[in-house]
């Protein structure tokens, strides 16, 4: 589904590593030219948490999104995107 999804995006993989939970979880993280995207899941809580982080205008989070739901077909989805501008580019880091 990451796979997928992350290539539906036009984003550009670098690298990707996975790492199985006993008994059944799953975290796959991929660093991608554009910056990150990464997925947790909760088996015993029917629950996954997804990230797409991206610079540029190369990567579509919607196709990312689309294809992510196409596969999983989740019931319930709490989506929030924060959109990078040149402002929060200037935020100073404390």
């Amino acid at each position: 589904a990451m796979d997928g999804a992350v290539q539906q995006s036009g984003a550009t993989v670098l690298d990707s590593a996975r790492y199985v939970f006993t008994p059944n979880a799953l975290t796959m993280v991929y660093l991608l030219s554009e910056s990150h995207a990464s997925i947790h899941t909760y088996p015993e809580y029917n629950a996954c948490f997804v990230d797409l982080f991206t610079c540029g205008n190369k990567c579509s989070a919607e196709r990312f999104d689309a294809a992510l739901r196409a596969y999983l077909k989740p019931r319930n989805v709490n989506a929030r995107m924060f959109e990078r501008t040149e402002e929060t580019h200037d935020i100073p880091y404390e």
